[in-house]
Order: C-alpha cells, then structure tokens, then sequence
C-alpha cells in the first residue's frame, strides 16, 4: 500500500558490533545523504532502517528480497487470521493455538500509531507451519519507528500490490476490536478488558449526552411556556 511506508530493522551480531558500529560511525554523515537510509546505534546494538517509499515501487521487491536474503529468512507468502504478541505466550517457537511448529520470516506488519497506520518490513513474525497464525516481536517493529510516531499495536499483515492485506481476526485469542478515525484508518486495537472498559465508556458518556439532551429539551420547554405568558 503506497500510504504505508515500510521500515527494515536489523540487528547486528555481537561477534561484529564494534567493527560494524565504528564503520557505520564513520559513514553516517555518507549515508545521511542516501534517501530512505538512516541507522541508530544503541549499546552493542545497530538499527537499520530503510523507507522504501523514497527509492520507487520499482525498486521495492528487489530490494525486500535482498533485504530477506541478508537476513536468511523467507519472505512470508501464505495468509494470517490470528495474531499474538510474543509477551502473550509461552514460547514464539510453538502456535498457541494448534501447538505446532513456527517459522520466523520477514514480513510487512501493519501497524497503528498515535497519527496513522504505517507497515514495517521487518524479521518481527513467527508464522504457524499448520495455521494462520503469528507471534510477532511487538518490542522490534517499536524501535524502528519515525521519529513523532508512537506504537499503539500491530494489527496485519501487507502483502502490497500482490492482494489486499489481512487484519487479524483474533488477537492474543480474543476477537478485536478496531478504532478507526474520521477517514476510516485503524488508529488502534483493542480486546478484552480494554473493550469492555471502552465499552462502559463510551455507554456513560451516551448516557451523559442522553441526560443532557433531555435537561436541554426540558429547559426549551419551560422556556417555551414562559414566552406564552
């Protein structure tokens, strides 16, 4: 979806972090130059991220499976309904649901911010071998945010132009509940408890638009018996 951008992380092994961060020191003026790149070091850690929406939609897939190969992880190609976040189960490497196995591979996570949906292509999902199902690393698509954007919750997957993308039916095992803006965008997710809080709230603040619509309708009355004296 070209309203998404697609963000790519990557963590650098802790064998090669001090030669890779002083090499990446001394490039980044270099590669601040280079549309789309930008890299953040944080302790032994390296992040790359790469906005695909400044190199071209030609140049996209080639680039994704580039990026997947220097990974050594298959592009995700199936289909999802059921997501979870890795906090929310026991183990990233079984499904929760049918306790098979799980395959870690690269994948365009639809995501919800505080100003709009984004995508991240990122090593961030561990897809089910038997079902539709993922356990996604929520903590790697965080920090590779756009500065000014804050994660709200990962809520589908991106397949671009090849098919529309699938929003998760379930999530952590509970039916979903999207929040969408005036335009229609998923600005969050919610289940459970929070939609039952969400719930409540938004039934007492009808009740208080109910309650005073009728006080209103009430004072327009006695308004209007009062003029006719």
């Amino acid at each position: 979806m070209s309203n998404f951008r697609r963000w790519w992380p990557k963590r650098l092994g802790a064998g090669d972090v001090s030669k890779e961060l002083s090499q990446q020191a001394d490039d980044m003026e270099a590669q601040r130059s280079i549309p789309g790149i930008r890299i953040k070091a944080s302790g032994d850690n390296a992040l790359v991220t790469v906005d695909l929406d400044e190199i071209g939609p030609e140049a996209q897939p080639l680039i994704m499976e580039e990026m997947a190969q220097q990974e050594g992880l298959a592009i995700f190609r199936g289909s999802v309904e059921h997501g979870y976040a890795m906090r929310a189960v026991a183990s990233h490497l079984q499904c929760p649901r049918c306790k098979a196995q799980t395959r870690q591979q690269m994948a365009n996570f639809i995501y919800a911010t505080n100003i709009a949906p984004r995508a991240m292509f990122a090593p961030a999902g561990y897809f089910c071998t038997a079902c539709p199902t993922v356990i996604v690393d929520e903590n790697l698509i965080a920090v590779g945010l756009k500065e000014g954007y804050r994660f709200r919750a990962v809520v589908g997957i991106d397949y671009g132009r090849e098919r529309d993308p699938d929003l998760f039916r379930t999530w952590n095992g509970h039916e979903p509940m999207y929040i969408l803006d005036e335009e229609g965008r998923v600005m969050d997710l919610v289940t459970g408890d929070q939609r039952h809080s969400t719930e409540r709230a938004h039934r007492r603040h009808a009740g208080r638009d109910s309650t005073t619509g009728k006080r209103r309708r009430r004072m327009a009355q006695q308004s209007r018996r009062r003029n006719r004296r």
